[in-house]
């Protein structure tokens, strides 16, 4: 299948989804992720800010939070095409910005360097067991990716039927250093 083919058919199946199913399967993703040796060392946490049917984050933010890590959330700059992380204190600070994506309401875009982040938590339509990631296609994420640190911990989440054997990559694709659905953990060797 192609890109185009692949991003449909995984909007069309995760569309299918009811609440009851994001919720119980983003619960049982949230709980693997946080048992990882790197969440538990990450003091900054970059998150996507989940909508419609994606898995969802807001768990995540908010036991981040709990624990006194600092989170961070992208923030899209259509005219530039770029992401930036901006901190959040709360899920409070959230409101539908661009695309309706949840981003940090006017006044709270702290922004921080890319080099502050430790660990990742990158969305994606499809990941494969190569740790490859495929988007929605704008580039956002293959152009906010490689300003983190080298040993920044890049981690993909999504639902056990986003995960395929194999997806068409290009040279410029970054790999994620591991992937998480309700049922399966992939890490990379040598990552904790």
């Amino acid at each position: 299948m192609t890109k185009t083919e692949i991003r449909k058919r995984m909007e069309m199946l995760r569309s299918s989804l009811t609440h009851d199913d994001v919720v119980s399967r983003s619960m049982a993703i949230e709980k693997s992720l946080t048992s990882l040796k790197a969440y538990e060392k990450a003091a900054v946490v970059f998150t996507y800010a989940s909508f419609r049917n994606e898995v969802s984050t807001n768990t995540i933010i908010q036991k981040a939070l709990n624990c006194g890590k600092r989170v961070a959330v992208p923030v899209c700059i259509t005219k530039d095409k770029v992401l930036l992380p901006c901190e959040i204190e709360s899920l409070d600070d959230l409101v539908p910005g661009t695309w309706g994506i949840p981003e940090p309401k006017e006044g709270k875009h702290k922004v921080i360097e890319c080099s502050e982040i430790d660990l990742a938590v990158v969305p994606g339509l499809s990941f494969d067991r190569q740790f490859n990631r495929l988007g929605y296609g704008a580039g956002y994420y293959d152009r906010f990716l490689p300003a983190l640190r080298k040993d920044a911990i890049k981690i993909g989440i999504c639902y056990d039927f986003q995960l395929i054997e194999q997806l068409p990559s290009e040279p410029f694709d970054i790999p994620m250093d591991g992937v998480i659905t309700e049922s399966t953990v992939l890490i990379r060797p040598g990552i904790k």
